[in-house]
């Protein structure tokens, strides 16, 4: 390599160093400044996903906390009758709802939106396990409004 080199005029030597440079100064950025470039392009793409992801997660958990922070609700089934017969009758304005016995609440109106009285079963069957025992149910000259008296029943 040295008697090569040697060989050389100083002109050839400054023409193969000049080239060695410029050959070095390319396999440089072909093999290093490219990939880390594109290596930092991916990565500068993807944090506003995983910023929004790392959101969600710390609302989740926030969540997490206050659900497990709330009292512990009681069975359905251990549920005074007294208590179900109030709570429907709140949900529905007109309505007397009184606790027949243990395992029995009758609801009584005489103008009640139709629409409020369906969700107020579903609820009733949905949290208290009640299902309808007997209802007479009469429609009114007002669109959707009926005049009510059910009988809810425990199963």
């Amino acid at each position: 390599m040295n008697a090569f080199w040697a060989a050389r005029s100083p002109r050839e030597r400054a023409i193969l160093a000049a080239g060695g440079a410029v050959l070095a100064v390319l396999l440089l950025f072909v093999f290093a400044w490219l990939p880390l470039e594109r290596s930092r392009a991916r990565l500068a793409a993807e944090v506003p996903r995983l910023a929004a992801s790392v959101a969600t997660m710390e609302g989740q958990a926030a969540e997490v906390v206050r659900v497990r922070s709330l009292p512990a609700t009681p069975s359905s089934a251990a549920t005074p009758s007294a208590a179900i017969a109030t709570a429907l009758g709140t949900r529905l304005p007109g309505v007397q709802a009184s606790a027949v016995d243990e395992k029995r609440v009758r609801l009584t109106g005489s103008d009640v939106a139709y629409g409020a009285l369906l969700e107020t079963i579903a609820s009733a069957q949905g949290a208290y396990g009640m299902r309808v025992d007997s209802a007479r149910i009469d429609a009114l000259p007002a669109a959707g409004r009926v005049r009510v008296e059910l009988l809810l029943a425990r199963s």
